[in-house]
Order: structure tokens, then C-alpha cells, then sequence
């Protein structure tokens, strides 16, 4: 494994990020280093297995994970959320909630992760203001994403979806196969090709 995609490097990816928002020391990494898990993950790996995993937020050094559920009658999977780099999927609402989310939250792609345990976050907030920061950026870019997602999909055909998607989420689009675009925006993969092809030559298939 590269030195970029170790955990070590995705820790120091997470205190650059936060870096850029607020000034930070020899404190906060020391803090990071001591009460955050950076782990390297799989494709496929689910993250919140079990009743054990408890309240947490899941830093995306590299790599790409979704908040997944799946039919159990007919198997087929929702994509409710996704984290591409420098964005974090939680287990939990928010900081101060106590009910998980449902579905599971997957690697869709190999990378690094940063575990940050809320009660630890909680904890270091009553003492250090940065950590505000930290949640406030992360907070902000998923309700970002979530209502640009809202606004491509809500009311549309399933190719105008797709065509509002690629306008107003681009980044998304870029790192995602059109299984996972299908599944993100509740439509079919026909629809997505249908959708990409038009986008490409400006006209439909011939039926």
C-alpha cells in the first residue's frame, strides 16, 4: 500500500483538512493521533456491523462510502448518502443524538478511514473551540449535498434526474459507476445509459 493511501497519511489528510479552517498545533494532532482510529477499508467492508460500532463519524481520507439499505423483499439497494474525500458519514443524526440512522454505511470503494468517536468529539468541545469548526464544515457539505440531491431528483423523470445529477453534483458523478448512480437516484440503469447517451450527442436512442 502507497504511503497516501495509509493510515497514517489519512490521519495527517483529516488535520490538514481541518487545517484550513481553523489554526491548529502540536495539541490538536497529538489529540487526533490519541483518540481517532484511522483504518484502511475494503470494498465492501460495512462499517457499523454491529450494535457495538455506537455513535461515530466516518472521515473519508480516500476512498468513497455510502449510507446503504436494502429492500428485504426484493434486495435492491438505496444509496441515502454519500462521502467522497473530506466528507463524513455519521451512525447517528447528529453529534447529540442517541438513535442510529438506518441502513449500513459501506465501502463502496478501497481507501482510508478516519473513526471519530462523539463522545470523544463531546468531550473535546467542552475545552476546545476548533472542534466546532470541524463539525460545522463536515455538517455543512453533507446538508449541501443532501439538498442538491433533493433538488435533482425531486419531481423529474428518471432521465431529467440523471441530467440535473450530473449538473449539480458533478463531483458525485465523477466517482461513481452507474449501478451506484442508478441506486443513488432511484432510477435504472437503462435510464442512466439512456441519460448519459443523450448527454453525450444531444439525442435519444432509436427505438
Amino acid at each position: 500500500m502507497s504511503n497516501k493511501h495509509s493510515p497514517k497519511a489519512g490521519l495527517k489528510l483529516l488535520f490538514d483538512f481541518w487545517g484550513k479552517y481553523h489554526t491548529l498545533d502540536q495539541f490538536h494532532f497529538q489529540w487526533a493521533t490519541d483518540n481517532l482510529k484511522a483504518m484502511t477499508v475494503k470494498r465492501g467492508d460495512i462499517l457499523n456491523s454491529s450494535a457495538r460500532t455506537g455513535e461515530m463519524s466516518y472521515f473519508v481520507a480516500t476512498g468513497l462510502l455510502a449510507r446503504i439499505e436494502e429492500d428485504p423483499d426484493t434486495g435492491k439497494r438505496k444509496i441515502l448518502s454519500l462521502a467522497i474525500p473530506t466528507m463524513a458519514l455519521m451512525t447517528t443524526h447528529h453529534l447529540y443524538s442517541h438513535s442510529l440512522h438506518p441502513g449500513q454505511i459501506v465501502a463502496l470503494r478501497s481507501g482510508v478511514v478516519i473513526a471519530i468517536p462523539h463522545a470523544v468529539l463531546r468531550q473535546f468541545q467542552q475545552h476546545e473551540k476548533s472542534i466546532d469548526t470541524l463539525i460545522d464544515v463536515l455538517s455543512n457539505k453533507k446538508k449541501r449535498q443532501l439538498a442538491l440531491l433533493r433538488q435533482a431528483t425531486l419531481g423529474y423523470s428518471p432521465i431529467e434526474r440523471y441530467i440535473n445529477f450530473s449538473k449539480l453534483l458533478p463531483e458525485i458523478k465523477a466517482v461513481t459507476t452507474q449501478i451506484e448512480q442508478a441506486n443513488l437516484l432511484g432510477i435504472s440503469r437503462h435510464a442512466v445509459q439512456e441519460a448519459q447517451y443523450f448527454l453525450i450527442t444531444g439525442k435519444f436512442h432509436s427505438k
